[in-house]
């Protein structure tokens, strides 16, 4: 037995020593102010893990969470309007091209996300999946600057439980371009 465990140590040690694992994500802040109407601000944080298979091949998962306020117009009757959003998105990332620090990818992931609001009772949920293009940039063996271009294309549907269903279907490029930095170990 004792054999057995100090065997699957060993493996277990050079299996993470040939490893490429990342952590890194993306923060963002949009704020967006429509005369007469209100403004809208939400701040977004993903962190995410991730592991190269090889070099075509990673797998990771990100998980985030926004807050989103309204403040409308108080001549129109409006007032104070808040959201939480939490996601996870576990994807696979392919690498098709690559030239010098540079490389292309297109993520394909699913997505889970839930969203409350304030003075509602129901949350809101969304389960879908996404093939999102994107490009990134090794600045050291450590860091990388990556960049999504847009939403892609996806497939989602949302409901309130007894209030609604609804499913979104489209192909979006540079409509929202996100950026993030890994760490790689």
């Amino acid at each position: 037995m004792k054999k057995i465990m100090m065997t699957l140590a060993a493996v277990a040690v050079a299996a993470t020593m040939n490893a490429q694992v990342w952590v890194g994500g993306e923060i963002g802040f949009t704020s967006e102010h429509q005369n007469g109407v209100g403004t809208e601000n939400i701040f977004t944080i993903k962190p995410e893990i991730g592991y190269s298979l090889n070099e075509k091949f990673d797998v990771a998962i990100a998980l985030g969470f926004s807050h989103a306020s309204d403040k409308l117009n108080t001549k129109l009757g409006g007032n104070k309007f808040y959201a939480n959003t939490f996601e996870i998105n576990p994807y696979l990332r392919y690498k098709f091209v690559k030239a010098g620090n540079f490389f292309a990818f297109v993520d394909g992931g699913l997505n889970y996300a839930t969203t409350h609001y304030k003075s509602v009772s129901d949350n809101e949920n969304e389960f879908g999946f996404a093939i999102v293009p994107g490009i990134a940039y090794s600045v050291s063996n450590k860091v990388t600057l990556v960049s999504h271009l847009g939403e892609g294309l996806y497939y989602n549907h949302q409901w309130m439980k007894d209030t609604y269903r609804q499913n979104n279907f489209g192909f979006h490029l540079f409509n929202a371009i996100s950026f993030g930095a890994y760490y790689n170990f």
